[in-house]
């Protein structure tokens, strides 16, 4: 039953982060590939994590992908937000 779990998480994550990928490849817009590639990721990498943590079971790898996933969850919004508003400024100093 453990197997399943961990297979249907980690299978899942990848889809996730193929969402992610064909969204990069079929939306126009930068806002809304960074968009898809952040939060859509996200999701899959925490996915994929939570499988690593059912598989190991050790309490040194479950502390090691809580600060993996809390460090993802900080730090892709801000550095979205920060590609969007530099493309943002590169605009308007085109115009």
């Amino acid at each position: 039953m453990n197997d399943i779990i961990i297979s249907v998480l980690i299978v899942l994550g990848a889809l996730w982060i193929l969402i992610a990928a064909i969204g990069l490849i079929r939306f126009k817009d930068l806002y809304s590939r960074v968009h898809a590639a952040t939060k859509a990721t996200s999701l899959g990498i925490l996915l994929i994590i939570l499988g690593v943590v059912f598989y190991f079971q050790f309490w040194d790898v479950t502390l090691k992908s809580i600060l993996i996933i809390v460090f993802v969850y900080l730090t892709s919004p801000l550095a979205a937000h920060s590609i969007a508003k530099s493309f943002k400024d590169d605009s308007d100093n085109l115009s």
